[in-house]
């Protein structure tokens, strides 16, 4: 029995993969579910004071979720990082007061423009997965983490310092350039509204969203913040395995004169392709085991639960009417 099976999410299927270098796409398609509002309706308005994040809700019938971890990094301003998920009714502004600044020394509020919006890294992800430090209200809880995920880097040399800024990674040319160059790679296939995210063939995460818009709205910011920089630093770090998982030659089928014919090649390599990779995925993913599954709050009728599970890892399952919309977990 699978993950999705056991967190009772139906009608989950896989799409075409997606490899890069060492990360691997498994795209997860399906039907939206749920009602909540759309993306655009979720708005981050400031920080009301170091370690609380406001965030508005303009629909005027459905509630909004807040992605898991997301970070708000401004100018002039301290950076701030939700310490999990959040969920605004509709019409209504929430503020979340156990947010984390994720710069150890710049003072300033964020307002509502100019702003870089990502998901944390998988490693700073999981430092918040502990429930007494997620829901502490002690704005400097991460610092420590930062400081301890940005040491060796190059980012962090060129600074000379220890001091826990993240945005020090991102800001830094050459992290920048290849997160955007990543961001472009991986592009949303039809019906996907998730993904299965591996590094060297080792599956490092699985995220589900409520609707396809939700993913296109949201999947950059976790393929390039999350995803992608954890496996830029452990590749400088020296800490990432050669890929096990090598994407087909299409080279032969790129040669072919007729657009259609090509186009439908490359569909039926990638197919076989896939088909291979789910035997090997499947069985990973069904060796995940949940070790524990915390209430974490309730929202008219959405409620956030914590999973954690046997090998450290975990995230926000978030569930309307006792029926599962949303799935943010690192491995």
């Amino acid at each position: 029995m699978s993950i999705f099976d056991r967190l009772n999410f139906s009608n989950i299927g896989m799409g075409d993969v997606q490899s890069v270098d060492e990360m691997t796409i498994v795209p997860l398609v399906g039907p939206d579910r749920g009602n909540v509002a759309p993306p655009q309706a979720l708005q981050f308005q400031r920080t009301s004071g170091y370690g609380s994040m406001v965030f508005e809700n303009t629909d005027s019938t459905r509630p909004a979720i807040v992605p898991t971890h997301t970070q708000i990094r401004g100018k002039g301003a301290q950076d701030h990082a939700m310490s999990g998920s959040g969920v605004v009714m509709q019409l209504q502004t929430q503020t979340f007061r156990d947010a984390c600044c994720i710069e150890s020394s710049q003072g300033g509020y964020l307002r509502s423009a100019d702003n870089d919006e990502d998901v944390l890294p998988i490693t700073l992800r999981k430092a918040l997965l502990n429930p007494s430090k997620r829901t502490e209200h002690a704005y400097d809880k991460l610092w420590g983490d930062i400081s301890s995920w940005l040491q060796g880097l190059k980012s962090r040399m060129s600074r000379g310092s220890r001091r826990s800024h993240l945005r020090d990674f991102y800001d830094a040319p050459e992290y920048k350039e290849a997160l955007e160059t990543f961001a472009a790679e991986f592009e949303p296939v039809d019906g996907q509204i998730g993904a299965i995210i591996m590094f060297s063939g080792i599956p490092v995460g699985i995220e589900i969203m409520p609707s396809t818009y939700h993913w296109e709205a949201y999947w950059q910011k976790l393929i390039r913040g999350c995803y992608g920089a954890e496996m830029i630093r452990l590749k400088q770090l020296g800490k990432l395995q050669p890929s096990t998982l090598i994407m087909p030659d299409l080279s032969e089928a790129n040669s072919m004169e007729n657009p259609i014919e090509r186009a439908n090649k490359i569909k039926e390599i990638l197919s076989v392709f896939t088909e291979h990779l789910k035997s090997e995925v499947i069985p990973l993913i069904e060796q995940i085991v949940i070790s524990d599954s915390r209430h974490i709050s309730t929202d008219g009728n959405l409620n956030t639960e914590l999973i954690l599970t046997d090998n450290g890892g975990g995230g926000d399952l978030i569930l309307q009417d006792s029926k599962p919309i949303y799935l943010s977990l690192v491995l």
